[in-house]
């Protein structure tokens, strides 16, 4: 028997024998990999998700923003995790309390930034139109990822 040298389209060449009865090769390796990774690109489009980080030096006004969020989400019918507590960043500054005397005089003033983590799934259009018209206070950066 004689065998043919078929190539694949992303160039790895698969052996099919002449007189086979089977008319196409099999998938090799490389396409059946492929092939799993476009079915697992389907299904993480079918389930959306979006990820919404919020900081803030005020914890209540974060909380407030989180409540809002979660609110309008679940309201369209969107399934929401969260709020996750994510670590408060502390930022220590250290500062002489006179200018040219006394080194062994100091204070210490600190910032903390408070932050929280919210999963959105289950999208709809009429989801992300209630997340854009939600008014945050000021004090509030948010961040969202698709």
């Amino acid at each position: 028997m004689a065998s043919i040298s078929v190539g694949h389209r992303h160039g790895c060449p698969q052996l099919l024998k002449a007189f086979s009865c089977r008319p196409q090769a099999p998938l090799c390796s490389r396409a059946r990999h492929q092939s799993l990774f476009v079915s697992a690109a389907a299904t993480a489009a079918a389930e959306q998700k979006i990820r919404i980080k919020l900081k803030a030096y005020d914890a209540q006004l974060l909380q407030q923003s989180v409540g809002l969020i979660s609110d309008a989400a679940s309201s369209t019918g969107a399934r929401v995790s969260g709020p996750v507590y994510l670590p408060t960043r502390r930022r220590i500054y250290c500062v002489l309390r006179s200018p040219h005397v006394n080194k062994d005089s100091r204070e210490h003033f600190e910032t903390r930034t408070h932050s929280r983590m919210v999963d959105i799934r289950n999208l709809t259009a009429q989801t992300i139109d209630e997340l854009m018209q939600l008014d945050l206070p000021a004090g509030v950066d948010v961040e969202v990822k698709l």
